[in-house]
């Protein structure tokens, strides 16, 4: 169950990166929803039951994206969203193995 809801969070934030424009703050703020609940599902996960393959390198990737749409949320710039969705990619990749 918790993997599953690790893995909405992250399909609705690549989704709010994909659709991301500069005058939709809220969506802004579901993105960095999803990606908090994304790292706090990936340590449920850790605990609960037998922990996600690389999680180390997963909840880094989460924390190197949440810093990135943070920064991309409060400079104004929408750049930093390419990073985000690559690496997006590489997390749906590993749930795609699972």
């Amino acid at each position: 169950m918790v993997r599953y809801v690790a893995l909405l969070a992250l399909v609705l934030w690549v989704g709010v990166m994909v659709n991301e424009t500069s005058w939709i703050r809220p969506a802004q703020l579901a993105g960095l929803a999803c990606g908090a609940v994304l790292l706090v599902s990936l340590t449920a996960l850790k605990f609960l039951g037998p922990p996600p393959h690389a999680f180390f390198s997963r909840a880094a990737i989460v924390g190197v994206m949440l810093a990135v749409a943070i920064f991309s949320r409060y400079s104004g710039r929408t750049a930093p969203v390419a990073i985000n969705l690559v690496l997006g990619i590489v997390l749906l990749g590993w749930y795609a193995r699972e």
